[in-house]
C-alpha cells in the first residue's frame, strides 16, 4: 500500500510541475483574444492547485502579465506605476477593455519596428558620410586615392 501512495505522490508532483511549467512557458499568440488566453492560464493555475501547489494571487497576476505580448506594454506599465491590486476576474475585465481600445485604434500604435531595408539604408548613409569626411580631411579619395576638391554640391575629382 505504501508503494501505491508513493507512486501517486510522484504522479501528483510531476503533474504539478507540468502545470507550473505550462504557465511559465505560455505566451499569448497574436490574434488570440485575451479572454481565451487568460482562461487557459487560469486552468493551468487550477490544475497546479489541485496537485498541491499554492501560488498567491499577486504572483498569479505577475505571471499572467509576463505572458502577454508587447502590445500590452502600456497596460503593464500602468499596472505597475499605479500599484494596482486586481484579482484575476478584475484583471481579465481590465485586459479586455485595453484590448478593445487597441483594436479600435487600429492595432499596435505604440510600437515602432524598423524594417531590415530601413536598417540597411541607414548603414549605407553612415558609410557615405564617413567617406566624404575622410576625403575632405586628407584631400584624397578614400576609395581610389585621387586628389579631390570638396564643393557644396559634392566631390570633384
Amino acid at each position: 500500500m505504501a508503494s501505491v501512495q508513493a507512486m501517486f505522490g510522484e504522479t501528483s508532483t510531476r503533474a504539478r510541475f507540468e502545470a507550473v511549467k505550462a504557465i511559465l512557458n505560455s505566451r499569448m499568440k497574436l490574434g488570440t483574444p485575451v479572454r481565451d488566453h487568460l482562461l487557459r492560464i487560469m486552468a493551468h493555475f487550477n490544475e497546479a492547485k489541485i496537485h498541491g501547489s499554492s501560488i498567491d494571487q499577486q504572483t498569479q497576476v505577475g505571471m499572467i502579465l509576463e505572458t502577454l505580448p508587447d502590445s500590452f506594454i502600456p497596460f503593464k506599465t500602468n499596472y505597475v506605476l499605479n500599484k494596482m491590486d486586481l484579482n484575476l476576474t478584475a484583471l481579465m475585465t481590465e485586459l479586455q477593455t485595453f484590448e478593445s481600445m487597441i483594436k479600435s485604434k487600429g492595432g499596435e500604435a505604440n510600437i515602432v519596428k524598423v524594417s531590415d531595408k530601413r536598417k540597411a539604408s541607414l548603414k549605407a548613409k553612415k558609410k557615405v558620410g564617413k567617406t566624404e569626411k575622410k576625403a575632405a580631411k586628407g584631400g584624397k579619395c578614400f576609395h581610389c586615392g585621387k586628389e579631390v576638391i570638396l564643393t557644396k554640391l559634392g566631390l570633384k575629382g
